[in-house]
């Protein structure tokens, strides 16, 4: 340490075991307070200082439906603060800015310039909003100062008192979320933030404040900081020691700094893929489909941008898939923002569970919807999609006189459908539990509290047609704007304007890039986004419930109280099966952990990289990885899982390749591959079919050519 009229500890030079010495011998002449700088003291920037407010200009626009440029944004602030600033000062206060004060005549300046949109309508939640982007860039480019924090530490372990004083714009609240994301919130005994008083360092007034509400004298503090004025200056006017902490390396580093450092796109692409790739880190987790973080990430952010557009305050998650998509949603939304700036609600539907809802009366009704994909079913198919239970559909099948399990063509033109169509009991049961379901689901939709029936109806699920967006249209019969967004779409009936659908990453209607990467195994995307819970299968009240047949299986979810009439309520029910749960929690919860851990750390990345996201191919390549070029553990992996088809058909889909094939079967399977392609183009994953084909040597040769053609 130096000795001659400052005394000064160099960060790289002086050991902490040596200021800790000299901060003992302080205590030991009478020090009873150690206090503490927070910003290039016990933590610096990995960006310029000044850089962070441009970053968070960038967040504010996305805030603002992206409709001011960021740069205006920033300048604005700018010129508001020094307002502010001159403000202050001529009153008598201080040469400072505080940014919940800051942020109501920021939005009456962006009121005036953009009209009251949404965002702009309430002050609290505005200032709110701002506040939490600063906590959030600040963490995102904050790293902790390890010497200084040693002895910070150390001071705690000797059972000596340490305060936190900082001149800063962050109210305490939002100051303490930094504290505790650094892990340095447990050993402070007091905190003191200039926002909070309207007094700073700077000034020396501060100190004044410390000491009266410490009941201390000057002589009794020792200030450890790394600004010449406000930290040893101003202390040592009001009588308080001080120890001039001088950083050289990280001075070097602001002066050199340069914005391209950030949004340089190998160092973005870098970025993203260390982000990506914790799973080599962690060994107690298979490392299979790894990538799948990387796309997830890129859906969820494509899908942010796209409601971000449109204005869209709330967005409905569908079941089962949609669960996890909003947990990576709402995550993404607190990372980067630090609240959820689109309200997400999550609803329990299925194909089965709101089709017989959707349908019209009997006489009116001709079930095209289902048998438009499902067109050679049995009795127990058509009466089991109606959520009819099992021991009701046979017993309905009974009374016909038809077959209840044998599989009919053409189902729709059979005499079994026009037997069961003309049979009284199934008349009755059918409009009963139309009429049930539909009025039962109605108060389901109404507890998310959307005005929905005003402002429309924005959901989001994995996709591929969007049935169960379809079945909800109908049960609101047409008369709510509907418009849904999926990982994939594929057209199955000519759009309408009132009910629209959108692929985020392939569409069959949109002409997008890397549609045959990302729609190559649209079966990894729905088994990758498996649920906690069975599939939802219905809404009863509880009479309704407790008379259902004793062979339903059914399990109460949620219980829904009708807010108007709260004598009313509704069980959301769904369908857990044994089999689903352990898939679910041996294979499948290990990966979205992982995915989950993944997506956090491509936040961070995407912050990291101001605001800067790697180029489209880049995303699909990663993805491509995963379809054309597996490795034999994914594809083993693959292998054992399986899903129950609950509408249309009643099976378990499995993609297990049974036993060896003689070595006949496999040339004459592969000169057939080879005349006709299309065989590795009929839905399930190439690498599974050719494994079924015995032809597993040949996926590298086809994988290649697949990536060669998408990235040629």
């Amino acid at each position: 340490m130096t000795r001659e009229r400052l005394i000064t500890w160099t960060i790289g030079k002086d050991s902490p075991e040596t200021v800790c010495q000299y901060l003992w011998q302080q205590s030991e002449e009478g020090v009873q307070f150690f206090c503490f700088d927070y910003f290039d003291t016990l933590v610096v920037r990995k960006i310029e200082p000044e850089y962070t407010k441009q970053l968070a200009a960038k967040l504010h626009r996305a805030l603002l439906y992206n409709l001011p440029p960021a740069d205006q944004l920033y300048t604005l602030r700018q010129q508001l603060e020094h307002e502010i600033c001159v403000q202050s000062q001529a009153a008598g206060g201080e040469v400072e800015f505080y940014l919940h004060s800051f942020a109501p005549v920021y939005r009456t300046l962006l009121q005036r310039a953009l009209g009251n949109i949404p965002r702009l309508e309430s002050n609290a939640r505005f200032t709110e909003q701002i506040l939490s982007i600063e906590t959030v860039v600040e963490r995102a480019v904050q790293q902790p100062c390890l010497e200084s924090i040693q002895v910070l530490a150390w001071l705690r372990e000797q059972g000596l008192h340490t305060v936190l004083i900082s001149d800063f714009y962050l109210p305490s609240p939002w100051f303490q979320v930094m504290l505790e994301s650094m892990g340095i919130r447990k050993y402070f005994d007091h905190i003191y933030v200039s926002a909070d008083h309207g007094v700073a360092k700077s000034s020396g007034r501060l100190y004044s404040k410390v000491c009266a509400e410490l009941g201390c004298s000057p002589k009794q503090m020792l200030m450890i900081g790394d600004n010449l004025t406000s930290d040893v200056k101003q202390s040592d006017n009001l009588g308080v020691r001080s120890l001039y902490l001088l950083n050289p390396q990280q001075k070097i580093f602001y002066e050199n700094w340069q914005p391209d450092m950030l949004h340089e796109s190998t160092r973005v692409r870098q970025r993203f893929s260390e982000a990506g790739s914790t799973h080599s880190s962690n060994h107690s987790t298979q490392s299979v489909f790894q990538e799948m973080s990387t796309t997830l990430w890129y859906f969820t952010y494509k899908l942010f941008e796209t409601l971000q557009e449109q204005q869209v305050q709330d967005v409905v998650f569908f079941s089962k898939e949609g669960e996890f998509l909003k947990k990576l949603f709402d995550r993404m939304q607190e990372d980067l923002f630090g609240c959820r700036i689109i309200r997400t609600h999550y609803l329990l539907v299925s194909r089965k569970a709101t089709f017989v809802a959707s349908l019209r009366p009997l006489a009116e009704e001709d079930f095209s919807r289902l048998f438009a994909s499902y067109r050679d079913i049995s009795p127990k198919d058509f009466l089991l999609s109606l959520n009819f239970e099992d021991s009701l559909a046979q017993s309905l099948c009974a009374k016909t006189g038809i077959d209840y399990g044998t599989r009919v063509p053409n189902f729709a033109d059979s005499t079994e459908f026009r037997s069961l169509l003309a049979a009284d009991s199934f008349q009755q049961l059918y409009e009963e539990r139309r009429q049930q379901q539909r009025s039962n689901f109605l108060l389901y939709l109404d507890s998310l509290g959307i005005a929905y029936k005003q402002a429309g109806l924005t959901v989001v699920d994995v996709g591929w047609k969007g049935s169960i967006q379809e079945n909800i249209y109908n049960i609101l019969e047409g008369q709510v704007a509907m418009q849904g967004f999926y990982a994939g779409f594929l057209l199955a009936a000519e759009p309408e304007d009132n009910n629209k659908k959108q692929g985020i990453l392939f569409d069959t209607t949109r002409s997008l890039p890397y549609f045959n990467v990302y729609n190559n195994n649209r079966s990894l995307f729905e088994m990758m986004l498996g649920a906690s819970h069975g599939s939802a299968d219905g809404y009863f009240t509880p009479e309704q419930f407790a008379q259902l047949p004793a062979d339903h299986q059914r399990e109460i979810r949620e219980h829904i109280r009708d807010t108007r009439e709260r004598k009313r309520e509704v069980l959301v029910t769904t369908l857990d099966l044994p089999e689903e749960r352990r898939l679910f929690r041996e294979k499948i919860l290990p990966l979205q952990e992982q995915m989950y851990t993944d997506v956090c750390m491509l936040n961070r990345a995407f912050l990291r990289s101001d605001c800067t996201l790697p180029e489209p191919e880049w995303f699909a390549r990663c993805h491509a990885r995963m379809v054309f070029t597996p490795t034999v553990e994914e594809i083993e992996f693959f292998e054992r899982l399986y899903h129950l088809e609950n509408f249309g058909v009643f099976e378990y889909t499995d993609f297990r390749t049974e036993g060896n094939l003689s070595l006949k079967d496999r040339c004459w399977n592969f000169i057939t591959m080879r005349k006709n392609p299309a065989i590795l183009e009929m839905g399930t994953w190439p690498p599974i079919i050719l494994r079924r084909l015995g032809l597993d040597f040949y996926r590298h040769i086809n994988g290649y050519r697949r990536f060669r053609r998408e990235f040629p």
